[in-house]
């Protein structure tokens, strides 16, 4: 039998990335938590942790926890039908950082005027968060990668649409008011981090240019892309639906109207027969419904 009671510290351990904050969020002692998790891993036949800054799972760990995230599930549900409640038991997601910025905050509203559950969102690259699911770290996420995971859904919510936006200012003294493929390329852009491949794609896909990022700042902000473009400082590739209002009075220039990069998004979520986890993807699909291309 698994001894549920140490699969919750590690669990929390992951969760909390400290055994400190999940001795704390347990009510326990760090040793009490140390404690059952060697005893679980003992149980287990090797390591589950590596034990480092943030602590992570070792692949023995990740199966356990995308075990012990099912279980979690399968128990609401259970919970659910047989006294007629809400679950309490938070759900861990992933979700691309553009996402996050423009739309989802829609879905956490609907989803909360609906559901007591609460969400539990990891931010990573969308070619990442479906990573996040295949290791068992969420149950469901927003990924670009349609291929459905094992055991798992997935379903097409739509295209979310970039264009190349600059500011006023910045056609004027960064681009000498020649708005071409040659000095766009050429001049101050900006990326999220070193994962993020939207502009090498939109050069080689829309401008049909070879990518070149050598004058790209990084700049890990959806929001601060924004504000950096606004300022006068870079160009750069923003989702269309989060400048709509800034291009429509001017304050925003599209540099290309006519290329715009679309990146399809999908969403991934476990088979679990869990009612919470239906209500989440419901709510998704009709917000990204309404506001994808």
């Amino acid at each position: 039998m698994m001894d549920y009671k140490a699969l919750n510290c590690f669990v929390a351990v992951l969760r909390f990335q400290s055994f400190e904050r999940a001795a704390d969020h347990l009510g326990l002692t760090q040793s009490a938590v140390s404690q059952r998790i060697k005893r679980l891993e003992q149980a287990c036949g090797g390591p589950l942790l590596i034990r480092a800054r943030p602590v992570s799972a070792t692949p023995l760990g990740e199966q356990l926890l995308a075990h012990a995230n099912k279980v979690t599930m399968l128990e609401d549900g259970l919970f659910e039908l047989l006294h007629e409640g809400y679950s309490h038991q938070p759900l861990s997601i992933a979700v691309n950082n553009d996402v996050l910025a423009t739309w989802f905050a829609q879905v956490l509203s609907v989803f909360s005027g609906v559901d007591q559950a609460r969400l539990h969102i990891k931010a990573a690259d969308q070619g990442k968060t479906r990573e996040l699911l295949q290791t068992g770290e969420v149950v469901a996420c927003i990924s670009q990668i349609g291929t459905p995971v094992s055991g798992g859904e997935s379903v097409f919510l739509g295209n979310m649409t970039y264009e190349l936006v600059a500011s006023p200012e910045f056609i004027k003294t960064q681009l000498k008011n020649d708005i071409c493929i040659e000095t766009v390329v050429g001049a101050p852009s900006l990326i999220y981090d070193e994962f993020d491949d939207l502009w090498r794609r939109y050069q080689h896909e829309c401008l049909q240019v070879k990518a070149d990022i050598r004058n790209s700042h990084w700049y890990p902000s959806s929001h601060g892309f924004v504000k950096m473009i606004m300022a006068g400082t870079v160009c750069a590739l923003v989702p269309t639906v989060q400048v709509v209002e800034e291009i429509r009075d001017g304050r925003l220039i599209s540099l290309f109207p006519k290329a715009k990069l679309n990146v399809p998004l999908y969403w991934h979520w476990y088979k679990l027969k869990s009612p919470v986890l239906d209500r989440l993807t419901g709510v998704v699909l009709s917000t990204a419904r309404n506001t994808l291309s």
